[in-house]
């Protein structure tokens, strides 16, 4: 009984729970994740010109209207969900790029190109536009989202911009991780991806204005 106990502990009744709350979370989570990937191909096929309707969302997720209101408030909490998710990802890939070693230079330069990248793929700069496009009808949280997105960038070049030098990091930080995703934000709505010409331009750019912030 006791080693019975040690595997699996509780009584059968609280174990049958435990199995059934952990059945409707595994439901739940296949549910939002499909509404997001349906709501995300919505919008890349209407080219963030258009928003999706819920009816549209649900039919291509294969779910009900009921399944749908019973994860998200209305299709903005949906685009919401979307717009987080596509922040944290990028935000994640940065750091992974500026992690990978090298000189302080080196790394900021490799921060750059990644907020770049989202202009450069041709399906990330599609998904990107659409979501971008789609998250304006939410202005509220789509500005702090993108204030949320900076400070999380700006995080990630705050340490090898002070290497550099800077006198003031955090705001050398926060002025080239929106410097990069104004440039980045152009070519997409532009629709027209950067070349090489244009990425080392605006890195030049960038360590030349935090090396005329050093101390």
């Amino acid at each position: 009984m006791g080693e019975l106990g040690g595997r699996e502990r509780g009584s059968l009744a609280e174990r049958a729970v435990r199995r059934r709350v952990a059945s409707v979370e595994e439901t739940a989570q296949a549910d939002v994740r499909a509404l997001m990937e349906a709501g995300l191909a919505l919008m890349v096929e209407g080219g963030g010109r258009r928003g999706p309707r819920v009816a549209d969302i649900v039919a291509a997720a294969g779910l009900s209207n009921d399944s749908f209101y019973r994860y998200f408030a209305g299709k903005d909490a949906l685009v919401a969900a979307i717009v987080e998710e596509g922040a944290r990802a990028v935000a994640g890939y940065v750091r992974h790029r500026m992690d990978t070693g090298g000189g302080a230079a080196e790394r900021v330069r490799a921060g750059i190109v990644a907020i770049m990248k989202q202009a450069a793929d041709a399906k990330l700069a599609a998904e990107t536009r659409a979501v971008l496009g789609n998250a304006t009808s939410m202005s509220a949280g789509s500005r702090q989202m993108a204030v949320t997105l900076a400070e999380s960038l700006a995080e990630s070049f705050a340490g090898p911009v002070a290497e550099l030098g800077a006198a003031d990091p955090v705001r050398a930080a926060r002025t080239v991780a929106t410097s990069a995703v104004a440039a980045m934000q152009y070519h997409l709505f532009k629709e027209e991806a950067p070349d090489e010409d244009e990425l080392e331009h605006l890195v030049s750019f960038l360590l030349a204005g935090v090396a005329s912030a050093a101390r």
